[in-house]
């Protein structure tokens, strides 16, 4: 198999998995994938038989990797987070010397101040859902729309347009769904590993949870297309993705500009395609673009250094990024470095654990 398309190979296995989580239905173990790079194949089982260019990890490791490696990819990409400015981005970077850009010291995010190490306020976000979630064993959304409620109240950090109107709305007396907001933000997909990782082994049931999760925090339309793939037949998920009814039109069209831009070679690298599709957290520019780093990166630490010097809301694209390469790689993507340097670590480690059967 040459370079070129070995490269290509690659990258449509990538999409399968990148396009699932980015659009909030990230499902592990849907694919099997040769190490040598020459077979992809849909399985009639989804569930059962994953290999992947990983090696033969167990649908169990895979998803306690997604969840490790999107609270990891936070917190590594927390330093640089929110720089819209591409001057000051390079020159960060050259200031950096021939470090890598992960957990940037001294952390320079111009909008909130914390040690490095800690999550951005986007892991923040999902961190009380893991917690509730381990804690009853499932995921019950009238009972974590108050759990969140209550987060956001105490939390000390920079809080977000999204959780100042559940805290008005909490305090008004509203319950589930009436906490949420007309948002167009990737709040849905962040969520999405978490939650497949306690719902893997029944598709039905992670789509039903993943819906009513978007619904804690979002009502908009835009969102909810975002998050959720209703009646998508997973062994053919680009196909679908681009031509399925059940997902919005503006979805699957913002979905095949980037597969298109891929194949066209239309930008030089992540920094200028997100640059293009939008480095706000808005969709569906940030789908696109984490879409993107997924499609042209070869794993957990080359996407997420991609990511973190394209700029803007490169924590809430993390997530995504982190979850999708971890599990298709396994847990050992993710370097024991970064682990130590994730102050949370140990903490998700464990209560990912607990939701992992």
């Amino acid at each position: 198999m040459s370079v070129d398309t070995e490269a290509k190979t690659r990258a449509r296995i990538v999409v399968r998995y990148a396009i699932i989580v980015a659009v909030g239905f990230f499902s592990i173990p849907f694919f099997a994938y040769d190490t040598k790079g020459a077979n992809v194949t849909a399985q009639k089982d989804p569930i059962n038989g994953l290999r992947s260019r990983g090696g033969a990890h167990t649908n169990k490791q895979r998803a306690l990797a997604a969840v490790t490696g999107g609270f990891v990819a936070d917190a590594a990409t927390m330093g640089l987070h929110w720089i819209y400015d591409d001057e000051k981005m390079k020159q960060l970077a050259v200031a950096h010397g021939s470090a890598g850009p992960e957990f940037y010291e001294p952390p320079s995010c111009p909008f909130y101040s914390y040690e490095s190490g800690a999550l951005s306020p986007y892991g923040d976000e999902i961190l009380p859902l893991l917690q509730d979630v381990a804690e009853r064993g499932e995921f019950v959304p009238e009972k974590f729309a108050m759990t969140s409620y209550h987060a956001a109240k105490t939390y000390t950090g920079r809080l977000n347009s999204v959780f100042k109107e559940m805290i008005i709305k909490g305090d008004a007396g509203n319950k589930y769904p009436g906490l949420a907001s007309p948002s167009k933000d990737l709040h849905g997909g962040i969520k999405a590993p978490i939650l497949v990782a306690t719902y893997y082994e029944d598709s039905s049931l992670l789509l039903q949870k993943i819906r009513e999760a978007v619904h804690v925090h979002e009502i908009g339309a835009e969102a909810e297309n975002a998050a959720v793939v209703q009646g998508v037949a997973i062994s053919d998920a680009i196909k679908a993705l681009t031509s399925n009814e059940a997902i919005g039109t503006d979805t699957r069209a913002s979905i095949q500009q980037v597969i298109d831009a891929v194949d066209a070679k239309t930008f030089s690298d992540a920094t200028a395609a997100i640059a293009h599709f939008g480095k706000s957290c808005s969709l569906p520019g940030a789908l696109q673009g984490s879409l993107f780093v997924l499609l042209t990166s070869a794993g957990f630490v080359e996407a997420l250094r991609a990511n973190m010097l394209a700029g803007g809301d490169n924590c809430s694209r993390a997530i995504a990024i982190g979850a999708v390469t971890a599990a298709m790689q396994g847990g050992d993507a993710i370097p024991v470095e970064w682990k130590e340097k994730t102050k949370v670590y140990a903490q998700v480690q464990k209560l990912a654990e607990k939701i992992v059967h």
